[in-house]
């Protein structure tokens, strides 16, 4: 089954990953980025910033499924105007979905902490000095924010693949990695508690479609909250 990914109705965003896993469990063989226009509502950034953010954000991710991929305009278009709403129905509805896998050899990294820095939503970026200091405790691998240092999105998986624990705030990278084979800690849901009561989530559950050492926590990135969960997933291997 051929489906088309059409960008002037879809996000240009980690919300693809979502959308990805639920049409490769439906049974997709391929993927078609329609790529002729922008959804209006992604207009508040200049055409050539959303083809970057396609090159570097969405067309990367097939092959995490192992998935051919392509720009064009064949292929059914569904799931149109998909959001994280669906990704929370999705994994209530289907726990046993393929997941994402790196396609690189996996990194020697033995933690990683990935910082959200972006002009867009600032109230949702990182606590950048707790997390900082948190990564130099314990020697993890800092991944900085694509618009501060650009990684290859097959890179920073490979780094997921290869880690004990990958560390972030609540955002697009690591909810891709809540949606791969990898360990992840999550923090800053309540930022969103609102959002995701309108979802069908309750305060301090966690996300349905996560493995058992994927967490979501809502308390906020505070160095004190990092460092607790930390020595508490510890103590508990």
């Amino acid at each position: 089954m051929v489906v088309n990914y059409d960008l002037s109705e879809q996000l240009v965003t980690f919300d693809f990953y979502g959308w990805l896993v639920e049409q490769a469990h439906k049974g997709a063989t391929e993927i078609v980025f329609d790529t002729r226009k922008y959804r209006p509502a992604e207009q508040v950034h200049p055409d050539d910033v959303l083809r970057r953010r396609f090159e570097t954000i969405t067309a990367p991710g097939p092959a995490f499924l192992g998935l051919p991929s392509r720009e064009g305009e064949d292929g059914e278009r569904v799931g149109r105007g998909y959001k994280f709403p669906h990704w929370i129905k999705f994994g209530k509805e289907h726990r046993g979905f393929r997941r994402l896998g790196s396609v690189k050899p996996t990194g020697t990294a033995k933690y990683t902490v990935t910082l959200r820095e972006s002009p867009v939503d600032i109230w949702r970026n990182s606590n950048r000095d707790a997390w900082l200091k948190f990564a130099g405790e314990i020697g993890a691998r800092v991944i900085e924010d694509y618009e501060v240092e650009p990684i290859h999105l097959h890179d920073r998986m490979a780094l997921y693949a290869g880690a004990e624990m990958n560390f972030g705030i609540s955002g697009g990278p690591m909810w891709m990695c809540s949606l791969s084979e990898y360990p992840c800690m999550i923090f800053g849901l309540a930022r969103h508690d609102r959002y995701f009561a309108k979802c069908g989530m309750h305060t301090r559950e966690n996300m349905p479609w996560c493995k058992a050492d994927q967490f979501t926590f809502w308390e906020n990135d505070d160095y004190r909250n990092i460092i607790t969960k930390f020595r508490q997933w510890r103590k508990s291997r």
